[in-house]
């Protein structure tokens, strides 16, 4: 039987990690009430709660673009086995450097990497010239 866990979509079977989301009604391309399931290849909790997290994500974003609402089922489970994919390949990355430093199988450390991953992501999009804040509307702050 599936278990459900605290972060949407993710379920397991078994020891592997499933993310199995219900297509919204605007994709019209797919029949109503038609579900994506998509094998997380984990049987890792924290990685499979990281890798739901970011296809749910991107599940919401491609709802709200109108030139997305055109594809069909083929081409929604090709796209997430690809962010499965990249994600599986960055947790494998930092996995890696985690052993080279002699922290393998530390979860916290392997969380503050992921933090610190997002935060040169964040300076890269937005440039260090701005001052950023997570207040209100996550508006700029002063130039």
């Amino acid at each position: 039987m599936a278990i459900r866990h605290e972060v949407e979509n993710l379920i397991r079977r078994g020891n592997i990690f499933y993310w199995r989301a219900r297509l919204p009604k605007c994709f019209i391309n797919c029949e109503s009430g038609s579900r994506l399931s998509l094998s997380l290849q984990s049987s890792d909790h924290k990685k499979a709660k990281i890798i739901a997290r970011q296809l749910n994500m991107r599940l919401a974003e491609l709802k709200l673009k109108p030139k997305n609402v055109m594809a069909d089922r083929e081409r929604l489970q090709k796209l997430f086995e690809h962010v499965r994919d990249e994600m599986l390949a960055k947790l494998d990355d930092i996995s890696t450097m985690a052993k080279r430093n002699g922290r393998a199988s530390d979860v916290v450390e392997m969380e503050l990497d992921l933090e610190a991953g997002w935060a040169y992501q964040l300076l890269a999009k937005f440039g260090t010239s701005r001052d950023l804040t997570l207040e209100g509307d996550c508006s700029f702050g002063s130039q």
